[in-house]
């Protein structure tokens, strides 16, 4: 058992900038499939909002459904901000991390790519497709919270 200011998983260690640089990035494909992950842990924490929404109507739906919302966006900016990204895509390796020394990028950041990336895909997911041709594989969402994604 550890301290409660250790992680108890692996946490990728603090780069230097040019360490970052040059770290494997995650491919398209794998990126693809950690966003999934992330859907998947937000949707096991939205359950019980979702029982509340579809057995109530009116006000106690848009309510629960509201709630449902803000709790997923502030749970996946935790994540993201705090440990790199969900569980899950933890497990698979790929860590969302901040282009200049390899740490979290935070909540504040986090909370701005996640809204960036609804944008990315919004616009006929041309933000998504930026990383194919960008020397550090990053999207839309990437740049503006400046974080890569790299695979560990």
């Amino acid at each position: 058992m550890s301290d409660s200011t250790t992680p108890d998983w692996d946490a990728p260690e603090v780069v230097s900038k040019r360490d970052i640089a040059f770290e494997p990035k995650a491919s398209f494909w794998l990126r693809f499939v950690a966003n999934l992950c992330d859907g998947i842990m937000v949707s096991i924490i939205s359950i019980p909002f979702a029982i509340i929404s579809a057995s109530t109507t009116g006000t106690a739906a848009a309510l629960s459904q509201t709630a449902q919302f803000i709790l997923s966006f502030f749970v996946l900016a935790y994540w993201v901000g705090n440990q790199g990204g969900s569980p899950l895509r933890r497990k698979l390796g790929v860590f969302i991390l901040d282009q200049d020394d390899g740490s979290f990028i935070g909540q504040r950041r986090a909370a701005q790519r996640i809204m960036m990336s609804w944008v990315s895909g919004i616009v006929f997911l041309l933000g998504y497709l930026a990383m194919l041709r960008h020397p550090q594989s990053q999207t839309w969402h990437d740049r503006v919270a400046q974080s890569v994604v790299v695979k560990r």
